[in-house]
């Protein structure tokens, strides 16, 4: 059984992006986790996987930048691999956005040793892989997928068409960083 996990925080869309999971996947658990508090994108997560009962796992953003069926492009790949994590395509991406995606990745590879992106907002895996995570904010998934690739399942990057209609304020930059820099600190003793 598949369980499609929607995190929100005051996300208008959210329950659109719901009505679009059930017209395409009918027999699938969807849970829109809200983060009503402020707490983190990483702690709602959290709460939809407590209350997930599929053997499959998807994260998808609420926010209708990506549509639930692009999860049918990435779900066939979880019988070769653990995690298939979706890649935005750069074209129509403003050019802004463009560099802080290549830097933020850049950033990834070297600190983390991983050679995929980790924040577009939709990924599938097997819920037996999905390691715990300290992190209640953005950077949430880097750290599950950093414990992930270190204790040995395999990932896979696929493209998703996607729009980008928000833009990421330097306040959300400069706080995904230090949460990332306290992530490369927790994620140093293991």
């Amino acid at each position: 059984m598949l369980t499609i996990i929607l995190p929100s925080y005051k996300e208008p869309k959210a329950h659109d992006t719901l009505r679009k999971c059930k017209a395409e996947f009918p027999d699938a658990q969807v849970i829109i986790s809200p983060d009503d508090t402020g707490r983190g994108k990483g702690w709602a997560v959290k709460k939809g996987v407590m209350a997930a009962n599929g053997d499959v796992i998807a994260l998808l953003d609420g926010d209708g930048d990506i549509h639930p069926r692009m999860l049918k492009r990435l779900l066939p790949f979880l019988e070769d691999w653990d995690i298939v994590v979706g890649s935005k395509n750069y074209t129509g991406m403003r050019f802004n956005r463009k560099i802080i995606t290549l830097l933020s990745r850049t950033y990834i590879k070297v600190m983390f040793g991983l050679d995929f992106t980790t924040q577009t907002g939709i990924k599938v895996m097997r819920s037996n892989v999905l390691p715990y995570w300290e992190s209640n904010g953005f950077m949430f998934d880097l750290e599950f997928l950093t414990k992930a690739y270190r204790s040995g399942y395999t990932i896979i990057e696929i493209p998703v068409i996607a729009k980008s209609t928000k833009s990421k304020s330097l306040e959300v930059i400069w706080a995904s960083f230090l949460d990332s820099i306290k992530i490369w600190f927790r994620l140093l003793s293991l």
